[in-house]
């Protein structure tokens, strides 16, 4: 048996998100059903995050195992050729038995997108939230300043989730701008159930005036879902890398993506 592992980028506009459900189109569902009728057995696809529905994907990484002959080399390119046009393959490699795409994952890193119009916007609307206000990018991200650490995010988890701890460590929050454009970018060893859109909707509460940056750590240290907004839409957010740990010179570890 024979472990591989996948880079994917996807649109997730027409996918009810990554994890496979009966009678909707998931990312995982499309994936194991192309894959099995192309190499003729039954093919599990294990996913490094489970991105909801409309969130996209510009480096999502996943591993199956196969009995086929299938070449490293040029597996992508025969992947690809079974594959819809949203969801595509960037690389692929053979990598040992014990990877494993979500368990041997170290961190995630997304990336949420604003961009400031006052008209929407048919394209950047797909892959951004269209906001016709100014982002206080230096409130932003002085608030966000004060999330990042090891924390019970359980007031940043949605309801539905099963997950044993809340307890998450956010590595990384940052806001810049470019223009009209305000990226949001957060990295955590892994992230609670629509815990970076909730998030981002705080954080534009922070933006807007209408919660001051102690407060939002208040809630954090409370744990109190209900004093915080719905999620930010989906569209503006994209799973943007996933990061491993691989052995290094001198027995040190090296953290490497995908």
């Amino acid at each position: 048996m024979r472990n591989f592992r996948l880079v994917l980028e996807y649109d997730g506009t027409d996918f009810r998100g990554f994890q496979r459900q009966p009678r909707l189109r998931t990312v995982q569902g499309v994936l194991e059903e192309r894959f099995s009728r192309l190499l003729g057995e039954p093919i599990k696809v294990i996913g490094a995050g489970r991105t909801d529905a409309g969130v996209h994907a510009a480096g999502q990484v996943v591993n199956f195992h196969t009995t086929r002959p299938v070449s490293a080399a040029n597996l992508a390119e025969i992947l690809n050729r079974a594959l819809p046009d949203d969801v595509k393959v960037q690389r692929g490699d053979e990598v040992p038995e014990s990877f494993h795409a979500r368990r041997s994952a170290c961190s995630r890193t997304y990336r949420y997108v604003i961009v400031e119009r006052d008209a929407p916007s048919p394209l950047l609307g797909r892959f951004a939230l269209v906001l016709p206000e100014r982002i206080d990018a230096a409130r932003v991200a002085e608030a966000a300043r004060g999330l990042v650490g090891r924390h019970d995010f359980r007031a940043f988890q949605a309801a539905g989730s099963k997950t044993k701890t809340t307890e998450r460590t956010l590595l990384r929050l940052e806001c810049e701008r470019a223009r009209d454009r305000v990226t949001i970018t957060a990295e955590a060893d892994s992230f609670l159930y629509q815990m970076v859109r909730l998030v981002v909707s705080s954080l534009l509460q922070v933006s807007r005036g209408r919660m001051a940056a102690e407060e939002l750590w208040a809630v954090l240290a409370a744990g109190d879902r209900l004093r915080l907004p719905t999620p930010a839409p989906a569209c503006g957010l994209c799973l943007m890398q996933v990061s491993y740990d691989f052995p290094g010179p001198g027995g040190r570890r090296e953290r490497r993506t995908g």
